[in-house]
Order: C-alpha cells, then sequence, then structure tokens
C-alpha cells in the first residue's frame, strides 16, 4: 500500500477542498494540532483527539487512526464502505479505554471564585443589560463551578456525572466581555497546574455542565458551543439545562453519549450547522433536535451575540 493508498490522512486544503484548520491541541493547549480525517467518510474528521501537534520536540502529540480504535473498537469504520457503517462489537467499552484519571476535585473548590474579568462582567454589566435575576446569577455560578487562575481568567471545568473532574478550559477576557486572543488553555497542560496532574493522565474531554445531569432528570437539555453561552444563557432561561462543547470542534458521538436518555437541542453558532449535522449523523438511536435559527446571521454568531447584540 502507498502512502496514497492510506484511509486516514492528515488534513490538508488540497486533501478536502477546505482550509486547513489548525485547532487546540489537546495536549499543550496550542493552536497548533492537525485532525486526521477519513477519506471514505466525506474527509469527516476521525475524531476531535485523533491527530497531531506540529510542536513534535515540546509536545510531539500523535494519536493515529490505528490508536483510537484500537481503544475505541466499537466504534470501528467497516474496510468496505461506500457509506460509513459501524461494526457493533460486544460491549467492553470499559476494558478497551485507558483507565481515567482525573484531576482532584479539590482543585475545583480552591479555584472557584467570581475575581476572573469575565465573572466581573457577567455580573455586573451583562446582568444588567439582560436584567438578570441575582438570585439566579449566583446560582449559575454555584451550580457551573466557575473558577479563576491566578492571573485572572476564568476556569470552565468539564466535570462528569460522577463528579470526576476531566479537565478545566482556562479563557482569558477583555473588561467588556469579549474574549482576548492571546491566550487560552486547559488545566491539565497549563504550566501552574503541573503538580496537580497525574503523570500518567490521559485527556477525555466531557461536556461542559455534564454534572449537572443528575440533579435535573427532567430538565429539556439545550447544547451551545461555548462556555459563556452556555452561562448566559442558563442565567436567562433557568428552565433549560444549557451545556456547552467548548467550541464548534467539541461535538462527537462520544461526548453526547451522555444525552441518550434525554431530549436535547443543539444551538450551532452560525456557518456550522452543516457541520454539526454531519456529527450527529454518526450518532444512533438519540432523539434531539439540531436548530438552525442561527443561519441567518453572520458567521460565528450565537445565542449570546443575539442578546447582547446593542439595538
Amino acid at each position: 500500500m502507498t502512502t496514497t493508498d492510506y484511509r486516514y490522512k492528515l488534513e490538508t486544503p488540497r486533501l478536502t477542498g477546505r482550509r486547513q484548520e489548525k485547532v487546540l491541541c489537546p495536549h499543550c493547549g496550542r493552536k497548533s494540532f492537525v485532525r486526521y480525517v477519513d477519506t471514505q467518510n466525506d474527509c469527516q474528521y476521525v475524531a476531535d483527539e485523533v491527530g497531531k501537534c506540529d510542536h513534535q520536540h515540546s509536545c510531539g502529540y500523535h494519536y493515529k487512526p490505528s490508536e483510537y480504535y484500537r481503544d475505541h473498537a466499537w466504534t470501528r469504520p467497516a474496510r468496505d464502505n461506500s457509506q460509513l457503517s459501524i461494526i457493533h462489537y460486544p460491549l467492553k467499552r470499559s476494558t478497551s479505554l485507558p483507565p481515567l484519571q482525573p484531576l482532584p476535585v479539590e482543585l475545583v473548590e480552591q479555584c472557584h471564585s467570581p475575581k476572573s474579568t469575565f465573572w466581573r462582567w457577567f455580573e455586573t454589566e451583562c446582568a444588567q443589560k439582560l436584567n438578570l435575576d441575582p438570585v439566579i446569577v449566583r446560582q449559575v455560578y454555584e451550580d457551573y463551578r466557575i473558577g479563576t487562575d491566578s492571573r485572572g481568567n476564568v476556569i470552565y471545568w468539564q466535570i462528569d456525572e460522577q463528579l470526576r473532574v476531566r479537565t478545566g478550559h482556562i479563557m482569558q477576557y477583555q473588561q467588556d466581555g469579549k474574549r482576548h486572543d492571546g491566550y487560552q488553555n486547559w488545566v491539565h497542560s497549563d504550566k501552574n497546574f503541573k503538580d496537580k496532574v497525574s503523570e500518567g493522565f490521559v485527556l477525555r474531554q466531557c461536556l461542559f455542565g455534564q454534572h449537572l445531569l443528575p440533579q435535573r432528570p427532567e430538565a429539556q437539555v439545550c447544547l451551545v458551543e461555548s462556555e459563556k453561552t452556555a452561562i448566559i444563557m442558563a442565567a436567562y432561561q433557568p428552565e433549560y439545562l444549557w451545556l456547552a462543547t467548548a467550541g464548534s470542534g467539541g461535538l462527537s458521538p462520544e461526548k453526547v453519549e451522555c444525552l441518550r436518555n434525554r431530549r436535547f437541542t443543539l444551538f450551532p453558532d452560525s456557518g456550522c450547522f452543516d457541520k454539526w449535522q454531519k456529527v450527529m449523523g454518526r450518532t444512533q438511536g438519540m432523539q434531539y433536535t439540531i436548530s438552525n435559527r442561527l443561519e441567518q446571521y453572520p458567521q460565528n454568531a450565537d445565542l449570546a451575540d443575539l442578546l447582547l447584540k446593542p439595538p
């Protein structure tokens, strides 16, 4: 087999016909990660974490499709498939995955603080503009365990239903609540938290807010891209349970498996409807709705943008 015969290849514009999109590396947290695509399945990404980091010496992260399907055997595509079909193996998922080594839960408590630039903006300017109930705002802060690092950046913790801390998304905001493009990272790869991460740590992300599912078993779930949007909507429409994927590339069949027995609606940012529809097409037996209401707006608009847009 020659190189050109390989089914799984690193994404390039020539191969996919789209602009190459480097994303945050799941190991070092830098925007230097190129994902593998399946050339027999419309060049869809194998999985968010399957790819190679450009920083070979300082990071060296390289998770190959063969390794991914070794660890996730039940999702392995058939060898001969003009259309993607999934081979269903006996349920041995717990033995196929490496043992989960969560971050210490005490870390969440230690960093639970309203002093981040983001939260100060949210509970003052944003809350005032949207006329949010201060009691509900405070409840959102507690429910989602909003954190702050030593530099004033917000930490969005990813905690699963068993209260295992998978990681934390560190984001820097300006005083007006807008993203600061200069910095974002993950707790498991941030040097300031290095001594809190076990040596054999393996990243297995979950949805932001996932730990709230058992607490609100009857609530209809709404899934958005950014944690910021989930926080704003949780205070604005608290009757729904708002979760986030941590970016447009953060949606995967594995992540939404926790919603299998729930009613849920997805709200992709404008321009991402088709992308999310393809991802959800790889799931089976789930009841969901994908909203296209944002497609009429400029690229990357989300629900929070519509609420905060100046009149």
